[in-house]
């Protein structure tokens, strides 16, 4: 335990640049995917295909490739960036596609009668989407939204194999100085970890329940 205690204030601060992750990634995937999920039902073809070519792509490459290629395969290219904005910018391609898949279930889930109703009413498909879709769809998303935003918590850990300092990076980096303590550190970490992932779930079950007793 000595070797944690001594290092509280390391762990502290690999566990800022996690929540620093988590925070930028999954605000930037959920943008990406309600982007997503407004071509996914689009009465426009082309912006459908789009959609659903770049959500089968991206849930079909591993985290790591998408992370391995930001971090290291951009800068070759020219691109000029810290670690820790490559990676978000990794977590986020590959985030977003889930997001959307998230957003789309919610949106899925509203009654046809409420669509139908909407062209019956004369609105126009934008209108029906900022007032009708949207809406109610992002109400029923909620759930799925923050399990995703918990596998993403899990998927910031890949980040530290790749040179991000953050909470799991931090943990690989305290075992190399402190091999005798490695089960101390490595529970410490999953404490840390979970300080961030118990709390969504909690929230993500509360919220099905609220959901599933107001339908």
């Amino acid at each position: 335990m000595n070797a944690v205690i001594e290092n509280l204030g390391t762990f502290w601060s690999g566990f800022v640049t996690t929540l620093g992750l988590v925070a930028l990634s999954g605000v930037f995937s959920f943008l990406g995917g309600l982007l997503l999920a407004s071509f996914a039902i689009s009465t426009n073809p082309l912006l459908r295909r789009i959609s659903m070519a770049y959500i089968g792509l991206m849930r079909n490459i591993p985290a790591a490739a998408h992370l391995f290629f930001m971090i290291f395969i951009l800068p070759l290219l020219g691109v000029k960036a810290s670690f820790f904005a490559l990676a978000v910018a990794g977590i986020t391609v590959y985030f977003s596609a889930y997001s959307c898949e998230a957003i789309r279930s919610g949106i899925n889930a509203i009654g046809k009668g409420q669509l139908e109703a909407s062209r019956a009413l004369g609105l126009k498909n934008r209108q029906t989407l900022r007032l009708i879709v949207l809406p109610q769809g992002l109400s029923n998303s909620v759930p799925p939204l923050i399990n995703t935003t918990i596998a993403l918590v899990k998927v910031t850990a890949i980040a530290g194999v790749f040179g991000v300092t953050e909470l799991f990076g931090t943990m690989l980096q305290l075992i190399n100085v402190n091999d005798s303590a490695v089960i101390a550190l490595m529970v410490m970490t999953a404490i840390m970890y979970s300080v961030i992932t118990i709390p969504a779930a909690l929230a993500a079950a509360a919220i099905e329940r609220k959901v599933a007793f107001a339908s």
